[in-house]
């Protein structure tokens, strides 16, 4: 299971709940994009600044670590949220749920048109519309219903059958921007750029990056 990313000392952006998730859309790319596009977010939640927001450099490597991190361990089918946005049935919609949602929700109008290029299959947009649907009600559970109902939306399952299928709609939507990525001849946002192939494998693994996700 991940952990939250452990933020700096000095951090006065956003929870560590919330970063998950936006760090979460920021791979969920099917095409390659700066991390400065969407980095941002994660100190002003979304909303857009008049002046540019520029993170210290400490900062944005322990971030990007943390994006790799995720990325590794949903290739190797080894990512599972963290235990603190996890749905809990007897629990319900915590406060670290609803920020993980809003973490990945702030950072999707980033990556939406990039999906809107791309040639996706039927099954591979069912998932994505649960996906985004799911973390919508997890934001606002009554004004999502209430704004589906007066859409017209029918035949969606209720939240409570959403919710703890989040885990599974993230590695598949995760995994298809992967190959879409892969199909235009790029590596997935090119999550290894920083890193050495003598250095520590991102993943948690204690190998080298060359002999473990940095293999041929």
């Amino acid at each position: 299971m991940t952990e939250l990313v452990t933020l700096p000392a000095d951090w006065e952006g956003m929870p560590a709940s919330f970063i998950e998730g936006a760090l979460l859309a920021a791979n969920a790319n099917p095409k390659p994009m700066e991390p400065e596009v969407w980095l941002p977010a994660l100190i002003t939640g979304g909303v857009v600044e008049e002046a540019p927001v520029l993170l210290p450099e400490a900062q944005k490597k322990a971030l990007l670590a943390h994006f790799e991190l995720q990325y590794c361990r949903m290739k190797a089918g080894e990512y599972q949220l963290p235990y603190a946005v996890q749905w809990q049935a007897d629990t319900g919609v915590t406060d670290e749920l609803r920020y993980f949602a809003e973490g990945f929700l702030a950072v999707w109008p980033s990556i939406e048109p990039n999906w809107a290029e791309q040639p996706v299959s039927d099954g591979t947009m069912r998932m994505l519309s649960a996906l985004l649907t799911t973390c919508m009600l997890l934001v606002d559970e009554e004004a999502t219903l209430a704004q589906m109902q007066e859409a017209g939306v029918e035949g969606v399952p209720a939240p409570q059958a959403l919710y703890p299928q989040l885990d599974l709609m993230l590695n598949e939507v995760v995994m298809a921007a992967d190959e879409l990525q892969q199909g235009g001849g790029t590596q997935a946002v090119n999550p290894y750029k920083t890193v050495g192939r003598n250095d520590a494998c991102p993943c948690g693994s204690g190998k080298k990056f060359k002999q473990c996700c940095g293999q041929a």
